[in-house]
């Protein structure tokens, strides 16, 4: 069989040529273009997102200048800085990627601005984790530049959106705290490196003042630094004599750092406000109601009268033994401390009316003590258990004095059962006394410049932990071992309002408003009046509950959580081990003792 070919005509041949192009042409075609579908339709929630960021950097940025400049008040430290950093830059993350997605098919003088603003908070995310990891003054210089930068094109963005006067008044406030950075050159030098750190101590000691010796390898001493490098070469040449030869000249800089007038008091609430070195072994705080002085005691007795204005140093009197309680009077005038023994002080001079002889007397350590501020009846009053807290060692005591040292009338010093007991004083001079008495509580009270008769209120089963009575004497509760109980006091039946609320708890308060406030190792739980439930906290190691402007909780060893009224939970800015914790008498203003040596103040917002 033939087989026959057909051959191509020329036709043919333009046919096929044009049918290869048109498919090499299909296969090369680019994508459709996307056309714009115009500019961003809203990026007013991008601006206020980024301004609450902003805002919160630039407060904090502010403190942390302050702390490096060596400035009191105001300040935190790098690591506090990068706590809350670390808890800014996924915000700061979800609004980049927020501008990524407006932008992706947009066009128009919005979309820029906001790719613009991504850009620089791009930059300001690398810098501020790269300082929360590191502490680099020099980076930190980068991140408040980067802060700036972003201040700047938000605010050209805004000037692109509709009028918003919310945004423009947080960006006038957020752009109001000011930091400038300036650095110059210094020149280190350096012995080293050495085999082992005894080599590079054995350097060290031949030398003579040094700045540091590096504790791991590799193993070098930095001596000193020098303005410039030829100064810092001759005294490298002048080591040689003792046997430094191996020396070298590392160029470094230095970071200043100062800030503006306009402080972001609001902002830095969970911060403290001023910092107050005291007495070693400090133990407890106290601030005058009146908001000018501050006290802090210590464990071998001293007491450091502070000016809560300036920080300075006052008054530094002592007693012989540790104190355990440290009160002002209601009018500022007068300071109450004590441990085994008690006594006044004038304040700001810490003078005494009492001498050693003229103190009270306590069988142990003072464990609370109040004021009772009537005009006519003003007195502090102190409770301490028996010698060993058992009945073989005899009892405890209720004692008081006048602010100026005078001895109260009968009945006082009151005898107690040796555990002692819990006071508690409402606004009308009432001093309520809970004390264990055959397995109950109970509870008496006695009307300070009136009474000479403490009178029985009622008794709860089981033996006493803890008692609170609210400011107006209507409302108490009293902890025992079989739960925690609330009744009235002022109900002409007391007996017939005890109500158990819940089973026992370590610590209880009243807030202003009536809410009951109970402590637990595990929680923290706010009742209402009305008896329902306003909020509940979980803890670690709840300590200690004292209510302000905000509730606050010492949980565990280095945790003061402040609660809201509605449950809001923040944590303050303690950064150490705390000692005491407490609140000014308006409760707008925290103290909490820190590592047994320094107060720091907190304005409660």
């Amino acid at each position: 069989m033939m087989t026959t070919r057909t051959r191509l005509t020329n036709s043919g041949l333009t046919r096929l040529a044009l049918c290869v192009l048109l498919l090499i042409g299909s296969a090369c075609e680019s994508a459709p273009k996307v056309v714009p579908s115009g500019d961003v339709l809203d990026a007013s929630p991008l601006a206020r997102s980024t301004t609450a960021v902003l805002l919160q950097l630039s407060a904090y940025d502010y403190a942390l200048a302050g702390g490096l400049a060596g400035q009191s008040t105001r300040t935190i430290s790098s690591d506090r800085w990068a706590t809350v950093a670390r808890g800014l830059l996924p915000k700061i993350s979800d609004v980049s990627s927020a501008s990524l997605s407006a932008t992706a098919n947009a066009a128009g003088p919005v979309r820029d601005a906001v790719v613009s603003l991504a850009d620089s908070l791009t930059d300001l995310t690398k810098d501020a984790g790269t300082y929360a990891d590191a502490s680099d003054p020099g980076v930190f210089a980068k991140t408040v530049g980067d802060v700036g930068t972003s201040w700047d094109r938000l605010k050209a963005l805004a000037a692109k959106l509709p009028t918003d006067a919310e945004l423009q008044k947080t960006i006038a406030r957020g752009t109001s705290f000011t930091v400038s950075s300036t650095s110059e050159a210094l020149f280190a030098l350096q012995a080293g490196p050495y085999a082992t750190a005894a080599d590079a101590d054995a350097a060290a000691q031949k030398i003579g003042p040094v700045l540091s010796v590096t504790r791991v390898a590799p193993y070098l001493v930095r001596v000193a630094t020098y303005p410039t490098k030829a100064e810092a070469d001759a005294a490298g040449a002048a080591l040689k004599p003792k046997g430094i030869d191996v020396t070298s000249v590392v160029e470094d800089r230095k970071y200043t750092f100062s800030r503006g007038a306009t402080a972001p008091d609001a902002e830095l609430w969970r911060e403290p406000s001023r910092v107050i070195d005291g007495p070693a072994g400090a133990r407890r705080v106290a601030l005058s109601p009146d908001g000018q002085w501050i006290a802090l005691a210590s464990d071998d007795g001293t007491i450091g009268i502070f000016s809560a204005t300036t920080g300075a140093l006052v008054a530094l009197p002592k007693l012989n033994a540790g104190i355990t309680a440290l009160l002002f009077s209601n009018d500022s005038a007068w300071l109450f401390a004590g441990g085994a023994s008690g006594s006044v002080f004038f304040v700001p001079s810490g003078a005494s009316p009492l001498g050693v002889g003229q103190q009270l007397r306590f069988p142990s350590a003072i464990s609370q003590v109040l004021f009772v501020g009537l005009p006519t009846a003003r007195a502090f009053v102190a409770v301490s258990k028996g010698p060993t807290g058992v009945a073989s060692g005899g009892g405890g005591l209720i004692g008081g004095r006048a602010p100026d040292g005078a001895l109260l009338g009968a009945p006082f010093p009151i005898t107690t059962p040796a555990p002692g007991g819990s006071i508690a004083v409402s606004d009308r001079g009432e001093l309520f006394i809970a004390t264990t008495g055959g397995g109950n509580t109970d509870v008496e009270v006695l009307r300070l410049g009136s009474d000479r008769v403490i009178r029985g209120v009622i008794t709860i089963p089981g033996t006493p932990v803890d008692l609170a009575v609210d400011v107006t004497g209507d409302r108490a509760a009293v902890v025992t071992d079989q739960g925690t109980f609330r009744f009235g006091p002022h109900d002409p039946n007391p007996g017939a309002t005890v109500q158990k609320v819940g089973p026992a708890v370590r610590d209880v308060a009243f807030g202003a408003d009536g809410t009951l406030y109970q402590l637990d190792k595990d929680k923290a739980i706010a009742t209402g009046p009305d008896g329902a439930q306003r909020w509940q906290a979980p803890l670690i190691d709840g300590r200690k509950i004292v209510v302000g402007t905000r509730t606050l909780i010492w949980d565990g060893a280095d945790t003061v959580w402040a609660i809201g009224g509605d449950g809001t939970v923040d944590a303050l800015g303690i950064g150490g081990t705390i000692q005491d914790l407490v609140t000014s008498a308006d409760g707008k203003r925290a103290m909490v003792v820190l590592d047994a040596r320094r107060a720091l103040v907190f304005d409660l917002q």
